[in-house]
């Protein structure tokens, strides 16, 4: 199916009424670009799970359980997929046995390494720097030599202590430091920490006949790719890549970058769960602490089908999808339908519900303003609220920026109802009888809303 540049572009922002992607969307899919069929390839995708043992050694600890691995492994399970991408940060501290947790739920839940239906499922595994480095993190100072000061019997206790060893008594195949796999003609490339890049690059460009076309390929790693990396594979417009190691949310768009091919962060699985990442603003300020936003652990589904790939993102904690799924129609477009500004173009505009208010209650030493979920244009969720709030002088109004109460979790499942609670001082409020609170949403691409005022 051929469309031109313009209805691309047109169709972005209007087919599915703001956009296919992100925290609610992050591209939208020309009109008709929606999957037809079975996808020939489905792919979950997780990282950073850092599982960890109790103060023995001899099991999980009570705050690193097993349940989001398995939440997880159970999804993607029951999305029948052909392979599982890890990217790395199995194991907190790098010690043996918390990648053992791993296999031993990989083959609870794909026993034999068999799907249900009894097709195998691949491992598309990397290490990441918890795994590789446990001695710095577990070994050398404090956690696991607490559990073996005897240094013999500590090195047995690291995965480091014999990794090529260890990785293939856990997982029953060989450790490879950089490995190119090959899945029903989709080709996946993995470098594990610590490996020089040029090395995986060099494997990529010895397969670059088999990689010509639309059809993308896969780069996995548990950091993002160096900018020397990129540059050397600039010309391979059908690279991906997936990499793990920030925790950072996928409800924020701003984990997929694109330069010279698109870049997707995966979210933490970590079982402490994780808050939106502390980056700068979105709005006119900084953002400001980090609300009540719920702990969140993320894992995602790829589906890979003639003319497109779409990607769902999930929550396992409390459950749920964040949103429509992401769509990358394969073929040349420039502008990248994953470039910063056509992701803008398609996100749309959060909108408080018709009428929604605010809520202002007065305390001894703070003022609260309550803002209500900005659900009215469900699909674009808001990402942070800009708060301004002015007195007598109009010229001098406080400004603010803070986080939108869960939605780093799936619409639906936030805390307190999605209600943002702001607590501003009473040094901090201009003066005046009269006070003027006026709330933006805003999306973490920094596109904006309707203020609601009161």
């Amino acid at each position: 199916m051929k469309i031109s540049r313009l209805e691309f572009i047109r169709n972005a922002a209007s087919a599915f009424g703001l956009g296919a992607f992100g925290a609610g969307r992050m591209f939208a899919a020309p009109s008709g670009w929606k999957p037809r069929g079975n996808p020939n390839l489905t792919v979950g995708v997780i990282s950073d799970t850092h599982l960890r043992t109790n103060h023995r050694g001899d099991a999980p600890g009570k705050e690193w359980p097993l349940t989001y691995l398995y939440a997880a492994l159970r999804l993607f399970r029951s999305e029948n997929v052909d392979a599982v991408i890890h990217l790395g940060d199995f194991a907190d501290m790098g010690q043996t046995i918390e990648m053992q947790f791993h296999a031993d739920a990989w083959q609870s839940v794909f026993p034999g390494n068999r799907a249900p239906d009894g097709h195998k499922v691949e491992k598309l595994f990397v290490v990441g720097n918890h795994d590789i480095v446990g001695g710095h993190y577990g070994g050398s100072g404090g956690f696991v030599k607490r559990i073996a000061p005897d240094p013999d019997v500590r090195v047995k206790r690291l995965l480091v202590g014999d990794l090529a060893g260890n990785w293939e008594r856990i997982w029953g195949e060989r450790y490879e430091p950089v490995w190119h796999r090959s899945l029903k003609g989709y080709h996946f490339f993995g470098w594990q920490w610590n490996v020089p890049e040029a090395e995986a690059e060099k494997l990529v460009k010895e397969n670059a006949a088999a990689l010509a076309g639309t059809r993308p390929f896969f780069l996995l790693s548990h950091v993002i790719p160096r900018k020397a990396t990129r540059e050397g594979l600039r010309s391979f417009r059908n690279a991906v890549s997936f990499f793990g190691h920030w925790h950072q949310s996928i409800a924020d768009w701003r984990t997929v970058v694109f330069d010279r091919f698109p870049l997707i962060q995966c979210g933490g699985c970590t079982p402490r769960g994780g808050y939106y990442a502390p980056i700068s603003g979105v709005g006119r300020v900084p953002l400001t602490g980090r609300s009540v936003a719920g702990k969140a652990r993320y894992c995602m589904v790829m589906r890979l089908y003639d003319d497109m790939m779409t990607l769902s993102r999930h929550e396992v904690g409390k459950g749920g999808k964040l949103g429509a799924d992401w769509v990358m129609p394969f073929g040349k477009y420039s502008p990248h339908p994953f470039s910063r500004e056509e992701m803008r173009k398609a996100i749309g505009t959060p909108l408080f519900a018709p009428g929604a208010r605010l809520k202002v209650e007065n305390g001894p030493d703070a003022v609260s303003l309550f803002i209500p979920r900005a659900d009215g244009n469900l699909p674009t969720r808001a990402y942070a609220y800009d708060v301004v709030v002015t007195g007598a002088d109009k010229a001098k109004p406080l400004v603010m920026s803070v986080f939108a109460t869960g939605g780093n979790l799936s619409p639906g499942r936030e805390p307190n109802a999605g209600v943002t609670r702001v607590d501003i001082p009473v040094a901090k409020i201009p003066s005046g009888d009269t006070l003027e609170f006026a709330v933006t949403p805003v999306t973490s691409l920094g596109t904006r809303g309707v203020a609601l005022s009161l």
